[in-house]
């Protein structure tokens, strides 16, 4: 590759950027579905119940090229008026991925949280993804688990979507979508980083808030998005809400897409999105409910604690009789040795 290369790639690469961000694209989602100022519907920030957020975490102990071991970890952190009320949370779990293409500690997880066996066992050739559908089965549980101890005022904050990735995640969401209906709970899923487009490849949220500013919609604001202006989307099949933008913050630097569950609008939308904004003025986050980060860092499983996972593993393998040399083996990554020189 020579440096021509490179710059004809890099020119490429702006271009495509441009072609996804032209100056009109205010005026192009516009007449793509048909906005108007009344399609924006202000949000009157308030405290009305409380907000639990869940969120979860998953990274890899040891990998090696037939078998890795990774670690995940679910919490549930709840909100009212600025002070959280309580925090629940799953503690950290040791799972193994790559012993077989049907891995069974995916069917002993799912029985924990839920009672019963998986629809669809789990295909683990792909690892991270694997490692993800662990995760995401902790997360449901987790909101399972909470459900009882919320009323009828109150919101459960999801991040990420109302749309599973795994035939097996689908009774869980549609559960706990129905008992939320029931109860009168709210619920809403929030995504920090979409791929949602629309037009064939331009940015969902970039339009949406172009379009505010352009019509001079003052924030916070909420915006619905029928799914037939939508771009495609994977996993269409176990999708469970419907698309909104919102913009929870005066002073926020960005927007979100948040899911509701179908069919939710007119005064049950308003009631979310109006708690979503009262818990959205952190000035470390603002204009993103700050429950959601709370329990992003209480879930996350950092650097120091994977260093203390692998020094529990490395003591149990030895008291089993394994000599580290046979561990180097299984797990040791030669991208290491590399790194040295």
């Amino acid at each position: 590759m020579t440096s021509d290369d490179y710059g004809r790639d890099l020119e490429r690469a702006v271009g495509r950027i441009g072609e996804i961000t032209p100056p009109d694209i205010a005026v192009r989602f516009r007449e793509h579905g048909n906005f108007g100022e009344s399609s924006f519907t202000p949000i009157a920030p308030s405290w009305i119940g409380r907000v639990l957020a869940i969120d979860g975490s998953s990274a890899m102990v040891v990998e090696g090229g037939s078998f890795s071991i990774g670690a995940i970890r679910a919490v549930a952190t709840a909100f009212s008026r600025g002070e959280r009320a309580f925090i629940a949370g799953t503690g950290i779990r040791l799972v193994s991925i790559g012993r077989e293409e049907h891995d069974q500690d995916f069917a002993r997880l799912y029985r924990d949280c839920f009672g019963c066996e998986p629809v669809t066992p789990l295909d683990d050739r792909d690892r991270l993804t694997a490692a993800s559908v662990f995760r995401d089965t902790l997360e449901y549980g987790t909101a399972s688990a909470v459900l009882g101890r919320l009323g009828s005022t109150d919101l459960i904050l999801l991040d990420g979507a109302l749309r599973v990735s795994h035939a097996s995640h689908d009774p869980p969401m549609s559960t706990l979508i129905r008992n939320c209906t029931r109860t009168g709970i709210g619920l809403a899923a929030v995504t920090k980083r979409t791929s949602a487009t629309w037009g064939g490849g331009f940015p969902l949220v970039r339009s949406a808030v172009a379009l505010s500013v352009h019509l001079g919609i003052p924030a916070p604001w909420c915006l619905q998005v029928p799914d037939r202006l939508l771009d495609g989307t994977r996993f269409r099949e176990w999708a469970h809400g419907d698309t909104w933008v919102g913009l929870l913050h005066q002073k926020a630097g960005t927007a979100f897409k948040v899911e509701l569950p179908r069919g939710t609008a007119g005064e049950a939308a308003a009631r979310i999105f109006s708690a979503m904004a009262g818990c959205s003025d952190d000035g470390r986050v603002t204009g993103y409910p700050y429950p959601l980060l709370d329990a992003h860092r209480q879930a996350a499983i950092t650097g120091n604690i994977l260093v203390q996972l692998r020094q529990h593993l490395i003591r149990e393998l030895g008291m089993s009789g394994l000599e580290f040399p046979d561990y180097r083996n299984l797990f040791g990554d030669y991208h290491d040795e590399l790194e040295r020189y």
